[in-house]
């Protein structure tokens, strides 16, 4: 009888672990879109190259698109108190949203249009949108 106790525990673990699998892998999805998705392309040895911003995205883009997924947005930020840019890309998978990043340090830009220059001067950071 003693056996059988053990038994059915051992199925009872077993089957509450089976089921809890589809949440550890959602939770486990969601974390790893939370975390920094690569290194931008448009950021070498601390130099911004304003021009392939959207290089960079649009190859976020397709690779999210690739693995399945919605993109609805992106936003860059431009820092220069903080000296960083990042991109936030905005997906959708299945029934909920997430948000995959990529961030550099930066220490100087060019190519970059004035009416942004000049609010990055003043401001010390710009936000732009980007959608498809």
């Amino acid at each position: 009888m003693k056996n059988e106790e053990s038994l059915n525990a051992k199925f009872g673990r077993l089957s509450k672990t089976i089921t809890s699998i589809p949440n550890k892998f959602s939770e486990a999805i969601q974390e790893g879109l939370q975390q920094d998705y690569r290194q931008l392309t448009c950021v070498q040895q601390g130099l911004l190259n304003f021009d392939l911003i959207e290089q960079d995205i649009a190859e976020m883009h397709k690779s999210l698109k690739k693995s399945g997924d919605t993109v609805l947005a992106s936003r860059i930020v431009i820092d220069n108190r903080k000296d960083f840019i990042e991109i936030m890309t905005y997906v959708k998978r299945e029934e909920k949203t997430f948000s995959v990043s990529a961030k550099s340090a930066v220490k100087r830009v060019t190519n970059i249009p004035s009416d942004i220059l000049e609010e990055l001067k003043s401001k010390g950071r710009v936000e732009l949108s980007f959608n498809d």
